[in-house]
């Protein structure tokens, strides 16, 4: 029989919704949150941080399990309209996501990895789950750096489409920069085309 605590294989997402999938910038945006307990809110959700959030498990195979505190007066039919791939919902203990996140993991296999991603505070989460965690600001939602993180913590390399351009060493700096000035002095001193102008600057 095997150990209930074993370690099972997937990943998982302990995702705290407010805060972090709408926000003070997404309410500024988007005109409102989601608080109704009706369909209309999920026109109400940041669609930047539920991109992230989707590109996450797709990218890890992480599963997301959503926090107790979200779970009350939501529709199911929420979470399916934004196809969040929801593993369940932490129950229903105080102390916050930190608590809450325990009690789900009590007497259940545990995954390989997991992320957690809350406005909580950090200081409110065991040592251990510190670990895990991604703190997101509230009032900017979750943010290609928490998403950075968060894949970081999950053992996936981040895709190359999100990595920051690469830097221009100084030389190539001040060649572009000649290039630009040739551009602009050269074609109305000399009345020579910019394009043979900087062509041969770029074999000087």
């Amino acid at each position: 029989m095997c150990n209930p605590k074993e370690i099972m294989s997937e990943r998982l997402i302990m995702l705290d919704v407010p805060g972090v999938l709408f926000s003070d910038r997404s309410q500024a945006r988007l005109g409102g949150v989601p608080d109704s307990g009706t369909l209309r809110d999920v026109h109400f959700f940041d669609p930047i941080a539920l991109g992230y959030i989707r590109r996450l498990f797709g990218l890890a195979g992480a599963r997301v399990v959503v926090s107790d505190a979200w779970r009350r007066g939501t529709p199911a039919a929420i979470f399916q309209q934004l196809d969040l791939q929801v593993e369940g919902m932490t129950p229903a203990v105080a102390g916050g996501h930190g608590a809450e996140i325990a009690a789900y993991f009590e007497g259940r296999a545990m995954p390989s990895t997991y992320v957690i991603l809350s406005c909580a505070p950090a200081d409110s989460m065991s040592e251990t789950q510190r670990e895990h965690l991604v703190s997101v600001d509230p009032a900017q939602g979750l943010t290609v750096e928490n998403f950075r993180r968060a894949l970081d913590i999950l053992g996936v390399a981040c895709p190359s489409t999100l990595m920051p351009p690469p830097r221009l060493d100084a030389g190539l700096r001040a060649k572009l920069a000649q290039l630009q000035r040739l551009a602009r002095e050269e074609p109305t001193r000399f009345n020579v085309p910019a394009e043979s102008t900087a062509a041969a600057a770029l074999h000087a």
